[in-house]
């Protein structure tokens, strides 16, 4: 079954959060928690949950009005590219290492700032990474996904999905 073209934004914003956050909030709580610690596992989903609310709404609003801005970069496509990866990568990646740092902390702990900073110069480098890369792979899935014009039209005459002679 092929999920219809209408929801292709949504499919496409719900599978980038899921993978992105799976990764970076792994990579966060190992240097967070300061390695696999008995109950890294569990800390790990924990932050993942956090990250994936807090990723889903920024990867649903954020790249249109960073587009936008990148955009104003009109040199080449490659500049404008660069330009989206880091300015998408800081945002998120502040704010997803601010509120995995006061989740690990249990709140705001003296020296709480260098803490943030820390995690976020490492969050940085994973999401910019991350961002190259990560876009073009789940495009490629979600593209699998969903259903083309055809099959929709063949699943209407027949209830299998398939016309018929």
């Amino acid at each position: 079954m092929r999920i219809p073209a209408k929801y292709r934004q949504l499919t496409f914003v719900s599978a980038m959060s899921i993978l992105f956050t799976f990764i970076m909030s792994g990579i966060m709580t190992y240097v967070l928690e300061g390695g696999f610690i008995p109950h890294f596992m569990s800390l790990w989903m924990r932050d993942w949950g956090v990250a994936f609310l807090i990723a889903f709404g920024l990867n649903f609003f954020l790249p249109v009005r960073i587009r936008r801005f990148a955009s104003r970069f009109n040199r080449s496509k490659a500049v404008s590219t660069v330009v989206y990866a880091f300015a998408i990568s800081l945002i998120m990646s502040l704010i997803l290492s601010f509120v995995l740092t006061a989740v690990a902390a249990h709140g705001f702990i003296p020296g709480f700032a260098s803490h943030w900073m820390s995690a976020w110069s490492i969050a940085f480098s994973i999401v910019f990474v991350l961002n190259f890369f990560l876009p073009q792979l789940v495009g490629r899935f979600v593209a699998m996904l969903i259903a083309k014009p055809a099959d929709a039209r063949a699943s209407s005459y027949h209830p299998e999905g398939m016309k018929t002679a």
